[in-house]
């Protein structure tokens, strides 16, 4: 049979043509907006679902950046987190989709293990959690993964791997920080492997509705040092193209000065501000990440503001002048729409979100096209 010519369906192939219309989508469809597990002044990423990466040169800062992001999840109403991270945290509305706190998993392939433990402790530090009290409701773990057994059932980048997936299993994390992806694979440049692992990665990510941050090498060079450089090996090559977003920390020496420089490489989305930091002796030898030089989220936090008074303002005059509950599509074309944003779909999306976040519409009982309707809670003061 010519592979080039394939059969055409018949009445009888049910099963195969249910199975596709999985796959095909409908223009009239609303569909939802992505859940972010982080933000940095505004601006989301660390997509639920899917992967996202970090990368620099050896003895860059990456587990620095590792810890600041899993202090701005854990410690998302702590002040200390705020005046350490400020502009990075996890966005409102995934806290509210989520139902509970966030829960991380930090595995680490490649340190010593007093080199992990102290990335356990600078995040009890940031969060401000006591050294000696256990992590509430499970909601942080490490896994140390350098040195593994020598009667290990599988060699050791195998069993390393499948402890990871046992972990995920019996923790059920939302979010998972893998430091490095190089230690689960016998070679970066192994095409089937590196293409079977990340693949399950991603597979696991979104079966479990959980992001998974993957860490590995930029290669040595020219652009070393810099935005420009590329993940280590074929896997790098590979992981660049799955993940949504892939932030990059560069050490910067000046005057004697060392701070580092976060930068998103890669974003599927609207690409965010870099941000700075620097590592203080806070907590004597611990050696404390700091973001500093961000005026941009006391701006970020008064536009927001501005955003929701006026927001509020939109659905107090929509509340009696039109019938509810309401349609996604009709909130968005009546009580967005007609505030000079009548053109702008994305905007208006943004702004049913952001309602929604602030728990300014529900869902309703109803149903219209299949879903279900939102409605105003009698609890807003109109």
């Amino acid at each position: 049979m010519d592979e080039n010519k394939l059969p055409s369906l018949k009445s009888s192939d049910e099963l195969t043509i249910e199975v596709l219309r999985k796959y095909l989508l409908n223009p009239e469809e609303d569909y939802p907006e992505p859940y972010c597990m982080l933000e940095y002044n505004g601006v989301a990423f660390s997509k639920i679902g899917g992967l996202a990466a970090i990368s620099g040169q050896k003895k860059n800062g990456k587990s620095f950046v590792l810890t600041m992001l899993m202090a701005a999840i854990l410690g998302d109403t702590v002040q200390r987190t705020f005046d350490y991270l400020p502009g990075l945290r996890v966005p409102q509305r995934t806290l509210e989709h989520l139902g509970h706190k966030p829960k991380v998993l930090y595995v680490d392939t490649e340190m010593e293990k007093l080199s992990s433990a102290k990335v356990l402790r600078r995040v009890h530090w940031l969060v401000d959690w006591d050294m000696k009290t256990p992590i509430p409701d499970n909601q942080f773990n490490v896994l140390w993964l350098k040195n593994m057994p020598k009667d290990a059932p599988v060699k050791a980048y195998r069993y390393r791997y499948r402890l990871i997936k046992s972990a995920i299993d019996l923790l059920k994390p939302d979010i998972v920080f893998i430091d490095g992806l190089r230690d689960l694979v016998s070679s970066i440049n192994d095409e089937e492997a590196g293409t079977q692992i990340l693949e399950e990665l991603a597979s696991i990510a979104e079966e479990r509705q959980m992001c998974i941050w993957l860490a590995l090498h930029q290669n040595p060079g020219r652009a070393a040092d810099t935005e420009e450089a590329k993940m280590r090996g074929w896997i790098g090559t590979e992981l660049g193209n799955k993940v949504s977003d892939t932030l990059v920390s560069i050490k910067e020496k000046k005057n004697g000065q060392v701070t580092f420089r976060v930068v998103q490489q890669d974003a599927r989305d609207k690409d965010m501000d870099d941000w700075q930091y620097e590592i203080t002796d806070d907590a004597g030898k611990l050696g404390i990440p700091k973001i500093v030089n961000n005026p941009g989220d006391s701006k970020r936090a008064k536009a927001e503001h501005d955003k929701e008074e006026d927001i509020r303002r939109w659905i107090e005059e929509a509340y009696t002048k039109y019938e509810w509950p309401m349609s996604r599509a009709d909130i968005k074309s009546r009580v967005f729409g007609t505030v000079g944003n009548q053109s702008n779909h994305a905007r208006q999306q943004a702004d049913l979100d952001f309602a929604i976040s602030l728990g300014l519409f529900v869902e309703s009982t109803v149903k219209s096209g299949g879903h279900y309707m939102l409605d105003i809670p009698d609890r807003l003061p109109f």
